[in-house]
């Protein structure tokens, strides 16, 4: 008997099979022929039939893994590898068309997301396809043979850590399944003190909806050879983590390039050619977001190392008082990060900064599905490397972009 995971397998090729002959007809606006209809029924005949197969397979596989944990029972059709996930071992299987075992049970698993996702699959031979969030337990199946320990593949539990989203307090939105509108709550008229029984005017009042919709993110990454055939999980979460900073930075610099472009974000102008920062300013930015009624307990501001020099010597005003006192600015929290531009231009002033003030727990970072890598090993097969192109799925929103304050012409 197949195993689910080859029959999945099949299963998907003869999706992708009619799906072509449908959209063949939608393109043309037009009927199957007689012989497209004859072979869409046969195929379709032919996915049903594997859909029960894959069913009956499935209950096997776990009445034998059921019969395997009881004692003095063996399931000798169970094999399961003794070896624990690793990326590398996954992009090896991929690169040497040999995706069997828990890299195959990794694919499938991965493919089901992306396609509860509703995002498009690329089931080539040659891309590897890691789940978002799935343990998978390795180890021996017969009397007496212990358990290898789980081991976490997904990329995404740990993805956010470090980040400056996650430093800012945004929120996130994994395993998403197609698209999501978040609510909005605009404004409304105010609470009226009334008589125990005096009657209260209708009031008006406006919900309206962010939306987040999967957006590729892609990115290149290069491994050489000799590092493949590294099988110690110290490679391994090098190469994880590699990974995981490319996605962290993109992220990172499209939340931050969001916040620029916005055109409900209050700005704070330091002059017609850009300028240095001053109290004044830094006082600006906390009243613009403070009478937008944001969390002020919440608030943070966002800025590089530049400004971050500048404002280490920054008095209020005439005093002797420093702006930054006890890693506060002004009495808020802060965050110095590179993914804030000094690179920015405004009339003639060149090389500018930006920095942001806010309560960031209002943007929202949405997840779908896993993570494909596209495994190229001729391209640069002549410097002994492996091409990798990342393909992921995100979307990043602010529900109250007008609760923010932004400048983008602090010389520093």
């Amino acid at each position: 008997m197949k195993k689910s995971v080859e029959l999945r397998k099949q299963l998907s090729e003869l999706d992708k099979e009619i799906k072509g002959l449908l959209d063949s007809a939608k393109a043309e606006s037009r009927n199957f022929t007689e012989s497209e209809q004859t072979t869409f029924d046969s195929k379709y005949e032919e996915a049903e039939a594997l859909k029960r197969s894959i069913e009956q397979a499935e209950k096997v596989e776990a009445f034998e893994a059921r019969q395997a944990g009881n004692v003095g029972v063996t399931a000798p059709n169970v094999t399961k590898s003794k070896e624990a996930y690793s990326i590398i071992g996954h992009i090896n299987a991929v690169r040497s068309g040999k995706l069997d075992g828990i890299f195959a049970e990794a694919q499938a698993e991965a493919v089901n997301e992306l396609r509860s996702a509703g995002v498009a699959v690329n089931e080539t031979a040659n891309t590897v396809l890691i789940p978002a969030s799935r343990s998978f337990a390795a180890g021996a199946t017969t009397k007496g043979e212990a358990l290898v320990g789980t081991e976490k593949v997904g990329l995404i539990e740990s993805l956010f850590e470090g980040s400056l989203l996650q430093k800012a307090g945004a929120q996130y939105m994994t395993g998403l399944v197609g698209n999501v509108d978040m609510p909005k709550v605009g404004t409304f008229d105010d609470a009226v003190w009334a008589d125990e029984l005096e009657k209260v005017g209708k009031k008006s009042g406006t919900i309206g909806t962010v939306p987040l919709r999967p957006n590729r993110l892609s990115a290149p990454y290069v491994l050489s050879n000799q590092l493949l055939i590294q099988s110690t999980p110290s490679i391994d979460a090098v190469v994880r983590g590699e990974i995981q900073k490319k996605i962290q930075k993109a992220l990172d610099e499209r939340f931050v390039a969001l916040m620029l472009a916005s055109g409900e974000v209050k700005g704070v102008e330091m002059g017609a050619n850009g300028g240095a920062i001053d109290y004044a300013k830094v006082m600006e930015f906390i009243q613009n977001v403070g009478e937008s009624e944001a969390d002020m307990s919440n608030a943070k501001f966002l800025l590089n190392y530049k400004i971050y020099s500048a404002v280490k010597q920054l008095a209020k005003g005439n005093t002797d008082n420093l702006v930054l006192v006890d890693g506060k600015l002004d009495g808020f929290d802060f965050i110095a990060s590179n993914r804030i531009p000094s690179n920015l231009a405004k009339g003639t002033g060149t090389n500018l900064s930006a920095m942001l003030f806010g309560d960031f727990s209002s943007v929202v970072v949405g997840q779908w599905g896993g993570i494909a890598l596209t495994v190229d090993p001729y391209t640069l097969a002549d410097e002994g490397a492996t091409k990798l192109t990342l393909n992921s799925y995100f979307d990043i929103k602010d529900r109250y972009e007008n609760a923010k304050a932004v400048a983008k012409d602090i010389e520093a």
